[in-house]
């Protein structure tokens, strides 16, 4: 559904004490409305005022404004002015233009103070005011957040209330795993997990019922029961470890920040020339990493067949002996002597008499082995590509230990050089320097060591995928013995075959957003970015890796400037918003922080008619909002468009004005 804001009105919202009203106009060509206010007067409660009030949550965080923090949503001021029982409340109020006419949402907080002075604060009450027939609907309760996320899903929020610092650092700091997450969030895969979720429970419930009318079956049973269990807790283990490093990189990228911003040049080229080799470093320590594994791997699928090789041998000139002397594959089945037997007539239709089935029933004794000569038979295909296996080990293994050689060869280079540059910074008379680089060791080798540990665990997780598999089928043949059970066996069939239908066609969705988010992204960099030469393809890989070519083939993607990674955060953002198919207002907090002249020039010239027809709400500060952004942001402003934030003297209350200008 599309949408925009008609006012926004705060009373006692955290420092804005007393009612405050903004009110926004909506014309598609004056789509800019600028909030100017110095750090810590309350913009980003502005934002945190909207997503209080639609979803409960304050996400937006300003490190200067101490309100954001520990301190009560009711203004603090209006809570000290309270008297024993009097009560006070704080309330966000939007109204909000739609297709299908006005609504409003509020939401409410309360508080008193008792008898004898003490705070007593309430619960959030979330009301949504909307048209029906002609006739205004007030709804409360858990249908109201249905309402709100029919407008804009709560996953979505952070396309359309962003906060500028963290879109800046968004592509700097952040891994694939948040790339996916939100490419997840706009494929509403959310979808797809809640279906596997039940259908996982489904399943479990089945197999309570099964009856282990076989005695393997209750053991297999519990045997994928255990195996399951391993495979979520080693998810969860990468998925905490990966937010581990994420961590892990924004502090070293501070620390690496400093020693190369260092005022001393000697400092800024070594650290810069260290950038470059822990790229290199990196890249050669997984790819070693990897190929230990699976070379490890190889060995031990390999190594009891290299132990077994003159047996397996032995039984393979045995089948070849019985099959050059015509004894195999046998002439007659074993079975099909017993059926004889049984059904007591022969296949051309006669009756058989006593002694025929007792001769039947002594001919099938020479015949015991029969099954096995045909489980024989089909073993020599498999034998021989076992012995053809442990011919090639020799060459197999020389391949792997050549490679991770080499590799090793270029990592100790690099790895050498890196040390020595460590050495000289540690080294270094200023202490505040030794300092840091210690600290950017201990945090290189608490990344390397999760990063590991995630690449073992996921190798792990392949193995227990195959057991699992395999463990499947074993319960499907118990399940095969005992006519109880079939119509089970069927269910947890249909159970089986649906999850890999939705595991197919998430990997379809998924490949297919990520591919349209890749193209938008790219046609909104080529759009917004000043040096329209300079780039030659932005790509979103198959794990979910951003990368920005240069014009010289190089990936860029962690040396790009603080306004290259604003317009590649506002390309990517808009790239999502435009494929979910929500319309709804951006609001962008501290857009411009951190950006040179050149760009934000740029951006407040190209932004706005991006993003044409949608309201553009802009938090800035007076840094930010110099001359040179105010000429350019006039043209989309109209006159009512400018709000200012003013604090009193003690700055613990703010008020916002509109201004005519």
């Amino acid at each position: 559904m599309k949408f925009s804001i008609s006012s926004l009105e705060l009373t006692n919202y955290r420092q804005y004490q007393g009612k405050q009203i903004l009110k926004f106009s909506n014309d598609k060509n004056k789509n800019v409305f600028v909030i100017l206010g110095k750090n810590g007067a309350g913009k980003s409660n502005i934002l945190n005022a909207l997503t209080w009030c639609f979803y409960g949550l304050e996400v937006h965080k300003d490190q200067n404004n101490h309100y954001s923090d520990g301190m009560p949503i009711i203004n603090v001021q209006e809570i000290e002015s309270l008297k024993p029982n009097q009560s006070t409340s704080a309330e966000v109020r939007v109204n909000i233009k739609t297709e299908g006419g006005p609504w409003t949402i509020i939401r409410r907080f309360d508080a008193k103070k008792n008898d004898v002075g003490d705070l007593l604060i309430g619960g959030s009450k979330l009301t949504v005011i909307y048209p029906v027939g002609g006739q205004d609907k007030y709804i409360e309760g858990e249908e109201t957040q249905i309402l709100i996320n029919n407008l804009l899903p709560e996953a979505l929020r952070n396309f359309f209330f962003i906060d500028g610092e963290q879109l800046r650092e968004f592509f700097k700091y952040k891994g694939s795993s948040e790339i996916a997450e939100a490419i997840d969030k706009v494929s509403q895969m959310e979808l797809i997990d809640k279906a596997a979720k039940n259908l996982e429970k489904y399943r479990k419930s089945l197999r309570r019922d099964v009856k282990a009318t076989t005695p393997k079956l209750q053991q297999v049973q519990n045997e994928i029961i255990s195996i399951q269990e391993e495979i979520e807790f080693r998810q969860n283990f990468i998925k905490n470890y990966e937010k581990a490093i994420e961590k892990d990189i924004v502090d070293l990228h501070e620390v690496e920040g400093f020693l190369r911003q260092y005022n001393e040049p000697k400092i800024a080229v070594l650290q810069s020339e260290r950038d470059s080799l822990i790229k290199d470093i990196n890249y050669f320590k997984l790819q070693i990493a990897e190929k230990e594994i699976n070379r490890n791997n190889y060995l031990v699928e390999i190594a009891p067949s290299i132990f077994l090789k003159e047996e397996i041998e032995t039984a393979y000139k045995l089948i070849q002996y019985k099959v050059d002397k015509g004894e195999l594959p046998p002439k007659v089945k074993e079975t099909f002597v017993r059926e004889l037997i049984e059904r007591g007539t022969c296949i051309c239709g006669n009756e058989l008499t006593d002694q025929a089935k007792a001769e039947l029933a002594s001919y099938s004794k020479k015949l015991t082995l029969s099954e096995l000569s045909e489980v024989c038979i089909y073993g020599k295909t498999t034998i021989e590509e076992i012995l053809s296996d442990v011919s090639e080990f020799s060459n197999v293994i020389d391949k792997y230990n050549g490679d991770i050689e080499s590799l090793k060869d270029l990592y100790d280079g690099k790895k050498r050089r890196e040390e020595q540059i460590s050495n000289i910074l540690s080294e270094h008379d200023i202490d505040e320097i030794r300092r840091y680089e210690e600290r950017r060791r201990q945090l290189n080798e608490a990344i390397d060591h999760k990063k590991r540990e995630i690449l073992i665990t996921s190798k792990d997780i392949e193995k227990n995928n195959y057991q699992l598999k395999m463990k499947e089928g074993e319960e499907r043949l118990e399940l095969s013995k005992d006519k109880k059970n079939i119509i089970l066996k069927n269910k947890l069939q249909i159970v089986q075959d649906a999850l890999e239908t939705l595991a197919e066609i998430e990997l379809i969705v998924k490949t297919k957003i990520r591919n349209l988010v890749e193209t938008r992204t790219k046609e909104n960099f080529n759009k917004l970015i000043r040096k329209k030469t300079a780039f030659k393809n932005i790509i979103i890989d198959d794990d979910f890796n951003v990368k920005v070519i240069h014009a010289n083939n190089y990936n860029v993607i962690n040396d790009l400037s603080a306004g290259e990674y604003m317009i590649l955060g506002l390309s990517f953002m808009s790239a999502l918003m435009t494929i979910s198919g929500f319309h709804a207002p951006v609001i962008i907090d501290t857009p411009l922080g951190k950006i040179d002249k050149e760009h934000r020039d740029y951006i407040t010239t190209e932004l706005p008619k991006f993003l044409e027809g949608t309201q553009l709400i802009l938090l800035v500060t007076p840094t930010e909002y110099d001359d040179k952004v105010q000429e350019n942001l006039n043209t989309y402003l109209l006159k009512d468009s400018f709000f200012e934030i003013f604090e009193n003297d003690s700055n613990t209350v703010s008020e916002v004005k509109q201004h005519d200008r």
